[in-house]
């Protein structure tokens, strides 16, 4: 082994101060960024939840169009026979308002029924938005039109879904 002599060993010294932890600048700065993200996150949370309101909305009038058109299917006679019209004369304008109501007959009990849900479901208390539009010819075809509005979940003002089949 070869020795070249005593080895020297050096400090280096920094000089200017030492450095402790964050500034009071930085901090600032890191809670000014986190702070701007969880807004960002908290908008596009309160987005989902409007887009989410307005998918059950549509949902529910899907599933409230499909049932009326099965009522019908099972009381076909009483639907050929326009019983399940609303408004009752048809090519008139929807119906809006809640009727007052029947007195008698299965086709009018269970149509002011589902219109009470209707306007449960997809309208608010009071609102002249949520209208239906039910006609069934006597050869058997059927529509029943939904519309209400949507502007408190984001969407439209004037959402409508149709639906039509043969009975």
């Amino acid at each position: 082994m070869i020795s070249v002599g005593p080895q020297r060993h050096r400090k280096v010294h920094s000089r200017g101060p030492r450095h402790r932890g964050a500034s009071l600048v930085e901090v600032l700065v890191a809670v000014l960024v986190l702070s701007v993200g969880l807004l960002g996150l908290a908008g596009m949370q309160l987005r989902a939840m409007r887009g989410n309101q307005s998918s059950l909305q549509r949902t529910q009038a899907a599933l409230l169009g499909q049932y009326l058109l099965d009522l019908m299917r099972v009381d076909r006679q009483s639907a050929l026979q326009g019983d399940y019209n609303m408004p009752s004369s048809p090519g008139s304008p929807s119906l809006c308002a809640l009727p007052s109501p029947p007195a008698a007959g299965l086709a009018q009990i269970e149509s002011h029924a589902w219109f009470t849900q209707v306007k449960s479901q997809l309208g608010r208390s009071g609102d002249s938005t949520t209208c239906v539009r039910v006609e069934c010819t006597a050869q058997g075809l059927c529509s029943v039109e939904l519309q209400w509005d949507d502007s408190a979940s984001g969407g439209l003002p004037d959402q409508r879904l149709s639906l039509r089949t043969r009975i």
